[in-house]
């Protein structure tokens, strides 16, 4: 499939990632998930055609734009410089979205390691509900 759209990566298909990533997989985005514990959770992404990655660093490498939808900075540190993490394979025009409820001293650390990399890192907390992730109208915080 063609498409001028970015390709996203996903990571946590929670209660809130799970509205999000459906979301841009209905709106025809080329779609990469990791699927950490509820499987449950990503079929219905699956099946509307997004592929899934065995690690963080793989899912990275197969995205424009990686958006984290985690609980907090410990489950980002671990994404990011866990094992088969972010930082390994960060690289010039890597976008990461965080979308978590992060430490400030965490988030600067991991935007400085991943800006020496040449990758963005946004920090962008959520407003709203899974009911609206859902629906497509949640509220980031840039």
């Amino acid at each position: 499939m063609s498409t001028d759209k970015p390709r996203v990566g996903f990571i946590g298909l929670g209660l809130m990632g799970h509205g999000m990533a459906k979301n841009l997989a209905a709106k025809g985005f080329p779609l990469t998930v990791r699927v950490h514990r509820n499987r449950k959770a990503a079929e219905d992404i699956l099946a509307a055609g997004a592929r899934e990655a065995r690690t963080n660093a793989e899912l990275a490498n197969s995205s424009d734009v990686v958006i984290l939808c985690v609980t907090g900075s410990p489950q980002v540190e671990e994404i990011v410089y866990g094992e088969n993490g972010i930082h390994g394979v960060a690289r010039e025009g890597l976008i990461v979205v965080d979308t978590s409820t992060a430490e400030p001293e965490s988030t600067a650390k991991i935007r400085g390691d991943l800006a020496g990399k040449g990758t963005l890192y946004i920090d962008a907390p959520l407003a709203r509900t899974p009911k609206e992730a859902e629906e497509g109208r949640l509220n980031t915080m840039v």
